[in-house]
């Protein structure tokens, strides 16, 4: 994050330990959504050795965050300048175990690709990988909102994680099609229903990440998602 930015949120000198950890932040978002789409690319090519390295790579942001928590209760240990620091390293916290949790199903996903070897696709894939950018935007939005303290997509944001469960409904719809009408495609169905779901909560993350933003920035404590202002949404939680 810019330290200009720190500057206008909160009026005050900024801790440079805030800014290094908001970089880490935005590191960790990076490597997490980055994944969602990288493994879906692994998994619609059925390619064992690409998702068995984004496994790996994920093993990184365990470690990450395992670390940057660890430097954050050493901060909160220490004196810091403001509350409003406080405020910001506690929802760094938060934050970055929402992160974890991207990454977690990321390397489900590649495991559930690992599962696959000798098996076939029995449909061209559009959901999967639809779902996957949804859920990589909304963590975009959130992030963004978060970091930079910038609400102007938050409207957007709830669109789309609407847009994800509607997706997400219409997939399963398609899918129990499917198995009615052909055999031997269970085990195969049955991982679409897996990923479908992992990319769905991929996005409910993303949008507990702006609801923390609203309260860090905002002093706001506000349920997004167009369910609580609609009743919207129309796949199961």
């Amino acid at each position: 994050m810019d330290e200009d930015i720190l500057k206008v949120v909160f009026l005050t000198e900024p801790n440079p330990e805030i800014i290094e950890f908001s970089q880490k932040l935005k590191e960790m978002h990076n490597l997490a959504a980055g994944s969602l789409i990288e493994v879906m690319t692994a998994f619609e090519d059925l390619d064992l050795e690409h998702a068995e390295g984004i496994e790996d790579k994920l093993e990184d942001l365990e470690q990450m965050t395992f670390q940057m928590e660890e430097a954050m209760i050493n901060q909160l240990a220490e004196k810091l300048k403001t509350v409003d620091d406080l405020k910001m390293i506690t929802t760094f916290m938060q934050v970055s175990n929402h992160l974890l949790r991207v990454g977690e199903y990321a390397s489900k996903i590649a495991r559930i690709t690992l599962l696959c070897d000798g098996m076939d696709h029995f449909k061209e894939l559009e959901s999967l990988p639809y779902l996957a950018e949804l859920a990589k935007s909304t963590l975009d939005i959130s992030v963004n909102a978060l970091l930079n303290a910038d609400f102007s997509e938050i409207d957007e944001l709830e669109k789309l994680e609407a847009e994800a469960d509607r997706e997400t409904s219409q997939m399963f719809e398609e899918i129990a099609e499917y198995l009615r009408s052909e055999r031997d495609i269970g085990t195969m169905a049955m991982y679409y229903v897996l990923i479908g779901r992992y990319c769905e909560r991929a996005a409910d993350e993303a949008l507990s990440i702006a609801q923390k933003a609203l309260y860090l920035h905002k002093g706001t404590r506000k349920k997004l998602g167009m369910e609580y202002h609609y009743g919207d949404s129309e796949a199961p939680h």
